[in-house]
């Protein structure tokens, strides 16, 4: 799956060198608000519009949908240089899933306004700016190929490889919920790797 790491915007020595070398647009970076979350904290609910895209300073936060009954469904796992967002921004639209913090966390907002505007002022940055938006939907979609293309074990050794430094950060039945199977099943599969003992 792409990661923060296939970004160059999304490398935070790369994204401090980029800010840095215009000094506007330094002054614009740190002006923008920053959210600090406690575990359990919701940065966007399903159903709201959205108008931002933030980044991932500190911290780690999961993205779900939430079904008729209840059940949760997990999208996706976000942690330190991650860019989160929906629909194609900086175009608002409703978004149908819920953004919460895993574990205390800090967020950069970036509203659609403002990126619309960067685009305009910024001509040296816009393509960093486009290539993070781009690697976010581009991982989105390899999740999607991997969750119709792949049986579970090789689900979780993909998602195994792709979250490699975040992994011992997540809780086994999100990770399960993740990708797609039960905790029991998941259970099984990592008994068969030889991890039945590890993680939390």
């Amino acid at each position: 799956m792409t990661t923060a790491l296939d970004c160059l915007v999304c490398r935070p020595r790369e994204l401090d060198h980029l800010v840095l070398s215009e000094p506007a647009l330094a002054a614009h970076w740190m002006a923008l608000p920053r959210k600090q979350l406690a575990a359990k904290d919701i940065l966007h609910n399903a159903g709201a519009t959205m108008e931002n895209t933030w980044l991932v300073e500190r911290g780690l936060v999961r993205s779900y949908y939430l079904s008729e009954d209840g059940t949760e469904r997990n999208r996706a796992f976000h942690a330190e240089g991650n860019w989160l967002g929906s629909g194609v921004p900086p175009i608002p639209s409703v978004c149908p899933f819920t953004i919460e913090a895993m574990e205390p966390t800090q967020v950069v907002q970036l509203g659609y306004d403002t990126l619309r505007a960067w685009h305009s002022q910024f001509a040296a940055v816009r393509p960093a700016l486009d290539e993070a938006m781009s690697c976010m939907f581009t991982g989105q979609a390899q999740r999607e190929a991997e969750l119709l293309s792949l049986s579970p074990l090789a689900r979780y050794q993909a998602f195994l490889n792709d979250q490699s430094e975040i992994v011992a950060r997540i809780p086994i039945h999100h990770v399960a919920s993740y990708l797609g199977i039960s905790n029991v099943s998941l259970s099984r599969i990592r008994a068969r790797l030889g991890l039945a003992n590890q993680g939390r």
